[in-house]
């Protein structure tokens, strides 16, 4: 690992991460931000506290075939645009859905697998017009926090789209996966929200309206 004095620096260079991991990557975390999960080697474009790779998702310095098990894609998704709905000018300056999930297929070995988390925009719609969920929800999931440049979302998914995106860039076997079945199973996706509270059925709130996709690459 580079060091610095005592201060550990992310690695930047597709030569740097080759060097510091000459087996390759087993478990990759890309968009980790401040809850990384355990167990994986973590990437975001933002600095955080024990980042081992500070890298653009669109343009991972990351070589081709390095990750061999599982890239986590973590509410990451939805902060990049539609492949054809956006400008040249917003493609080129926030990237889009389509051109995350082609670097995510190089950088994965044959048999490795993705998994996404990101808001399911079919479930939000159809709960917010059913008046099951406050509006607030909605608006929550549509449009982001807004805390900085990354935290805005750009296109919110729905199985259909993951299908034809995941497909067209060469990903088979694409399907639902969802591991959270009950209110302590949040542990599973590293995930806690201040709203959660004391309210065991919070679950059926966040995680009904997500959509879970594993796809893997031949």
């Amino acid at each position: 690992m580079i060091m610095k004095g005592f201060m550990k620096l992310p690695l930047t260079k597709k030569s740097e991460v080759q060097k510091q991991y000459p087996q390759g990557i087993d478990k990759l975390e890309i968009g980790s931000g401040e809850h990384p999960e355990s167990g994986y080697i973590h990437l975001d474009i933002q600095k955080t506290k024990d980042l081992e790779i500070l890298g653009d998702v669109r343009k991972m310095p990351i070589p081709d075939n390095f990750v061999a098990e599982d890239i986590r894609a973590v509410h990451i998704m939805e902060h990049f645009c539609h492949p054809e709905y956006a400008s040249k000018s917003q493609q080129k300056k926030i990237g889009t859905t389509l051109e995350v999930l082609e670097e995510i297929f190089r950088v994965l070995k044959p048999g490795g697998k993705v998994h996404i988390v990101t808001p399911d925009f079919e479930k939000i719609t159809q709960s917010a017009a059913a008046r099951k969920i406050p509006l607030y929800y909605s608006q929550r999931w549509c449009v982001g926090g807004h805390l900085n440049d990354f935290d805005i979302h750009h296109w919110l998914w729905t199985h259909a789209d993951a299908e034809e995106w995941c497909s067209e860039v060469g990903f088979i076997n694409v399907r639902d996966w969802n591991p959270v079945k009950s209110w302590s199973d949040r542990i599973k996706l590293n995930w806690s929200s201040p709203l959660e509270g004391e309210n065991e059925s919070w679950y059926r709130t966040e995680w009904y309206h997500w959509l879970f996709i594993e796809a893997t690459k031949p």
